[in-house]
């Protein structure tokens, strides 16, 4: 009685096996597909004498019906030519199926380009607006069976702090009302 439970049991292990590995070729199995990483823009959030918040934004299309999750990337913002910004192995994740952005926030401390308070504030007052940037970002994704690199470098320009004039003093004003 025991031997014909074991062999009703492998019956139907083969039975369901056969049945299942009949249906792999109609199932919809495919490979992951790479994402798509492009630069799209920078976010400008708040400009002072101090410190520019800003946000690097990154269009992202992943054809896949998954997430990617512990997407790494390393940047470097160079701006006037030096290097002003560095970071290694900032974490993102790609949602799945569809475009999506991916923000790098970044604070910009311009005095640290300029060299000193004074050379930034006369680069203002001579008229400078804004100052050149070069962002370089290598994304870094290694999921299940993909591993891949992408690298994107793009260009442009970031404002620079207004410095606005002086509220005269009070004793001016009636100097130049003449009472």
């Amino acid at each position: 009685m025991r031997h014909t439970y074991r062999n009703a049991l492998w019956c139907i292990v083969v039975f369901a096996s056969s049945v299942l590995f009949a249906q792999i070729p109609k199932m919809k199995i495919a490979p992951p597909q790479k994402p798509t990483i492009v630069y799209d823009r920078v976010d400008i959030k708040k400009v002072t004498m101090e410190k520019t918040e800003v946000e690097f934004v990154y269009i992202v299309d992943n054809p896949n019906s998954v997430g990617i999750d512990g997407v790494l990337a390393d940047y470097e913002l160079f701006l006037k030519g030096n290097s002003t910004a560095v970071g290694k192995d900032m974490k993102f994740t790609i949602p799945a199926s569809g475009k999506s952005e991916l923000k790098l926030p970044l604070e910009i401390n311009y005095v640290n380009v300029f060299k000193s308070a004074a050379e930034l504030t006369k680069a203002v007052l001579g008229g400078e607006k804004t100052i050149h940037f070069k962002m370089d970002i290598l994304f870094k994704i290694n999921w299940k069976v993909l591993k891949f690199n992408v690298p994107i470098s793009a260009e442009g320009e970031l404002p620079l702090p207004e410095v606005k004039p002086a509220a005269p003093a009070p004793g001016d004003i009636k100097k130049k009302i003449k009472l």
